[in-house]
This record gives C-alpha cells, sequence and structure tokens, in this order.
C-alpha cells in the first residue's frame, strides 16, 4: 500500500513538471509566433487592407487568449505602416491603417474595411448636421 501512494505521487508530480514544461514550450512558440506576426504588420506593403486585416485579427486573438493583452497595450499603433490620413479622421474613426488603394482598417474592434473617401465623407455630414443642431438651439 505504501509504494502504490509513492508511485502516484511521483507519477502527479511527474505529470504536473510535463504539462508546466509543455506550456512553457508552448508559450515560448506562441511568443515567437506572435514576434514574427508583428514584424509582419510592421512591415506590411500597403497593398491589401483585406490581408492586412488577417493579421490584426490573429494578432488580438492571440494576445487576448494567451496574455489577455489588448493590441494596443502590446503595439504602438501609430508605428504601422499606413497612406497618410488626417489626424481627426484617424481619431474619430480609430483608423488603423490605410493602404495603397484608399482602403481603411478602422472601429474600436479593428474589424471594419471602407474607403477613406467614404469615411472623410461620413465625417463632413457629422460635423454638418452638429453645426445645424447647435445652430437650432
Amino acid at each position: 500500500m505504501g509504494y502504490d501512494s509513492i508511485d502516484s505521487a511521483d507519477m502527479a508530480e511527474q505529470a504536473l513538471s510535463q504539462a508546466v514544461d509543455e506550456h512553457i514550450e508552448n508559450s515560448k512558440e506562441v511568443i515567437d509566433y506572435i514576434g514574427k506576426l508583428e514584424e509582419k504588420i510592421r512591415s506590411w506593403n500597403m497593398e491589401d487592407i483585406k490581408e492586412f486585416k488577417g493579421m490584426i485579427t490573429e494578432m488580438r486573438a492571440l494576445l487576448k487568449k494567451h496574455f489577455q493583452v489588448q493590441i494596443e497595450n502590446f503595439m504602438n499603433m501609430n508605428r504601422i505602416p499606413s497612406a497618410k490620413v488626417p489626424e481627426v479622421l484617424r481619431r474619430t474613426y480609430r483608423i488603423v491603417s490605410v493602404d495603397k488603394h484608399g482602403y481603411a482598417l478602422y472601429g474600436p474592434e479593428m474589424d471594419k474595411i471602407s474607403h477613406i473617401n467614404k469615411i472623410a465623407e461620413h465625417y463632413k455630414q457629422r460635423v454638418a448636421a452638429s453645426q445645424a443642431h447647435q445652430e437650432k438651439k
């Protein structure tokens, strides 16, 4: 009886040790992959916003799942390649990046795509509506 309890305790300790080792190895793999993905995002060629959206979506999911971290707290989003965008549009619509064709990835969830001209038009309409509302007061 005494040997059985020692064996099961040793086996449990070994299993725990192995699980910890596997977790560390998995974490290293995840960290390495996140590092490579971050490099791809930072060196994005600005060709296709849909491809870029896929990278951002994947990065957000990995960071949240493995580290409970938001992408904005992990990466400086201002250092991501992008066509020039007026700062007011960038802030108002939370634009992440704009590709060479004028398509923007934007929104609080970084999951919307629209042409920058449509975003600018929407902004002009919002400002005009706000001014009209102010004038009525």
